[in-house]
């Protein structure tokens, strides 16, 4: 089973027979159809702004398939979901930890410290070994507060993306994270496979039947899906991070594979190609699993750890983060 990503803009969705076609817009204005069988896709990703018709969306979900949409930038938008996975026991234990300050506190120690750790180890493996990021790691354990554990979390990232400079080499410039655009190709693509990765948590949080707005690390403002960003923070450092260092440092994108305007940077649609396909390699490596002790994808330890999360929550047992030396 594969995503089925639709990058280009005046793209076309459509169904056909137990097919999905997509009609792709030539250079000398003809079109270019592609069929591809509805029983080898298991999610569909929208970016920029392709069409999709009704039948299209209609025969997604009822194959119990997610819709994803994201901006030109890879910014994630939403997502038509399917109609399942409605658990209700879960849900109100999901509400009683939100509500216990105590289980709370140690759940976000918890993935704060493996968020820490992945970040280390990226830094680690790319000759930055001496870092205070193992102390920051420690440091967690022993606050009070959420805020205490945020704060160290914030100052964390600052130290660990000061790394970036030196990891990404001298064609690119990096002077720290930013967003909502992204002001330089890095950071672009930075954005761009973490909305990414957010397709993919997204859609495990809903199979597993779990609240997207109700986390317990991010605060629960409106329209902010809180347990999808709480779960995505361990495999952040592990898979996005790991993928854009990975087609910097082996030359898979180039400064020419990016479009400027008015500040913003967003890949052209050959760099979005090469990115997608190093972002799939990346999901479909395997690893043995710390809990399970069997060898599985990322995108399977995504689902995985989801799972984990909603036994965490319903019996009790300890959740115990994704982190990989």
């Amino acid at each position: 089973m594969s995503v089925l990503y639709v990058t280009q803009a005046d793209a076309v969705l459509s169904k056909s027979y137990e097919a999905f076609s997509v009609a792709l817009k030539q250079e000398d204005g003809s079109w270019k159809k592609r069929s591809i069988p509805a029983q080898t896709v298991e999610q569909v990703v929208l970016m920029g702004n392709p069409q999709v018709t009704g039948d299209a969306l209609v025969y997604a979900l009822e194959l119990g398939m997610p819709v994803h949409y994201l901006s030109g930038f890879g910014k994630y938008l939403g997502g038509a979901l399917p109609g399942y996975s409605r658990n209700g026991q879960l849900r109100l234990a999901q509400y009683q930890v939100y509500g216990d300050p105590v289980r709370r506190l140690e759940l976000v120690k918890a993935i704060v410290t493996t968020k820490i750790h992945n970040q280390y180890t990226v830094l680690y493996r790319h000759n930055e070994r001496d870092h205070q990021l193992k102390e920051r790691k420690i440091l967690v354990k022993k606050q009070e507060t959420l805020d205490q554990v945020r704060g160290i979390e914030g100052l964390a990232a600052r130290e660990y993306f000061a790394c970036w400079p030196r990891m990404v080499g001298k064609q690119w410039t990096f002077t720290g994270r930013n967003r909502r655009p992204p002001t330089d190709p890095v950071n672009s693509l930075l954005s761009f496979a973490y909305g990414l990765l957010r397709v993919q948590v997204t859609a495990a949080v809903h199979v597993a039947g779990l609240d997207p707005y109700i986390g317990y690390l991010h605060e629960v403002h409106h329209g902010q899906p809180s347990m999808v960003l709480d779960l995505m923070e361990e495999f952040r450092a592990l898979v996005a991070d790991n993928v854009v260092l990975g087609v910097l440092r082996n030359r898979e994108i180039q400064p020419k594979d990016f479009v400027e305007s008015l500040g913003a940077y967003r890949l052209q649609e050959s760099g979005r190609k090469c990115f997608l396909e190093a972002f799939e390699r990346k999901m479909n490596d395997e690893f043995k699993h710390p809990v399970f002790e069997y060898r599985c994808t990322y995108r399977r330890a995504i689902q995985l750890q989801a799972k984990l999360l909603s036994r965490h929550l319903q019996e009790g047992i300890p959740y115990k983060p994704l982190a990989l030396r």
